[in-house]
């Protein structure tokens, strides 16, 4: 059983007129950075996807966020870090689908 009960995941596409290169770049210097100061963020992790290898695939990646609770994830989204977060989704994301899911995990250190 997971450690944490909140998980979040962000399913992303990037804005059409972005390489993945610039995407992944935008994600992993600037996203990601504003992402950590997220208060009572326990675990991120960022994925990405090639299309151009995984065409059927309809996002360009995808975030995980864990949090303790589900309280803790709302009140990080609410804080002023998580409205600056959502601030900068434009910057390079055209559509984005963020869920709170149940985590059953069976292989895990």
């Amino acid at each position: 059983m997971s450690e944490f009960t909140a998980k979040r995941i962000g399913f992303l596409i990037k804005r059409s007129e972005m390489t993945l290169d610039e995407f992944t770049r935008h994600w992993e210097k600037i996203h990601a950075v504003l992402c950590q100061k997220l208060p009572g963020l326990r675990r991120y992790s960022i994925n990405i996807i090639d299309r151009g290898k995984y065409p059927r695939v309809a996002y360009d990646g995808f975030s995980e966020l864990w949090f303790d609770s589900v309280e803790a994830h709302d009140a990080a989204f609410f804080s002023p870090e998580g409205v600056s977060l959502l601030a900068d989704i434009p910057n390079f994301v055209s559509d984005l689908c963020g869920v709170v899911v149940t985590e059953k995990q069976f292989i895990w250190p």
